[in-house]
């Protein structure tokens, strides 16, 4: 099938719902309700990370690529220019950000929209050559309860969907080595929003104390601080979601499990969170013979590649 114009401007279902399905549909349509002005600063987001999200280009397999929860079409307009005879993809549930992405001037007849869920197998078996997700798989776990079997689940459709040979591309948050830390604030307004992410957060309360006016807490924590404090308008729903789900060792094991070769597991720390919010609103200490050292922030963001072998032994 060679993508055309007309399919640009249609929802494709790639998926047969079950009633099931379509309530979970729903509340997830609700869950993603982030209001008129809400979806516009998230996807002018998601066009701002453009840039940092081209940095999967190098690891992706031309042929069939889909992105599961491709949001507003940000990364289906990297990959229609750089994949211009590859035939891509776009799956996601929010009726919002499928208008917004049907809407995107795709330069190359190469992209299908599609309305699926990412959980579900919404491909054939052996069917695509490069499956990604980009900040998508956080948002699996936070919305299925927190429950890593269904993230499980999710990760082993894909490795189904995937030709022998064929790849799967994450980049999302990275939760770092536990570690206790202490974090102080460099003005009223970050430490308020502090005390009121620890009462607010989705999976739990966020444990703490305050030491010389500083917050003792674990890495893990104060990563998920730093990776929500900058919202605002949508901070009701970003609160409400873990980032780092895994370290790159677990992401990596979780992988492997599955049947993956690992071919890149890198993570960083993307420098305009750290020289725009980061270093002007905290500093981050660790504590040595009761003096407090500096220390530098978190990763924000892992790429984990995973590749299924050529001879599938499953």
């Amino acid at each position: 099938m060679k993508p055309n114009k007309k399919n640009l401007r249609k929802i494709i279902i790639t998926t047969q719902l079950t009633n099931k399905n379509l309530q979970d549909n729903n509340q997830n349509n609700e869950i993603y309700d982030r209001g008129e002005e809400g979806f516009k600063v998230y996807a002018k987001g998601m066009d701002g990370s453009q840039k940092e999200k081209a940095k999967i280009l190098p690891y992706i397999k031309k042929g069939k690529i889909a992105e599961m929860g491709c949001g507003n079409g940000a990364v289906l307009e990297i990959l229609s220019t750089a994949f211009q005879k590859s035939e891509i993809c776009g799956i996601d549930i929010s009726d919002a950000m499928l208008e917004i992405s049907m809407k995107r001037n795709y330069k190359h007849d190469n992209v299908i929209i599609s309305k699926g869920d990412v959980r579900e197998k919404t491909f054939g078996n052996n069917s695509l050559d490069t499956i990604i997700y980009c900040s998508t798989l956080h948002e699996v776990y936070s919305y299925s309860g927190y429950d890593k079997k269904v993230l499980r689940k999710t990760i082993q459709n894909t490795y189904e969907m995937l030709k022998p040979g064929g790849r799967l591309i994450i980049r999302d948050g990275v939760k770092p080595e536990n570690q206790i830390v202490y974090m102080g604030f460099n003005n009223k307004k970050t430490k308020e929003k502090f005390k009121r992410f620890a009462k607010e957060f989705g999976p739990y309360e966020i444990p703490y104390i305050w030491e010389r006016d500083k917050a003792k807490l674990r890495s893990e924590d104060a990563m998920e601080f730093l990776s929500k404090y900058i919202y605002d308008i949508n901070w009701d729903i970003e609160v409400k979601e873990q980032f780092g789900v895994y370290t790159k060792k677990e992401y990596a094991d979780e992988l492997k499990k599955l049947g993956f070769k690992v071919i890149c597991n890198k993570s960083y720390l993307i420098k305009w969170l750290r020289v725009t919010h980061y270093e002007k609103d905290v500093k981050l200490y660790t504590k040595n013979n009761n003096k407090f050292k500096p220390r530098g922030f978190p990763h924000s963001t892992v790429i984990i590649v995973g590749e299924k072998p050529k001879e599938d032994r499953k």
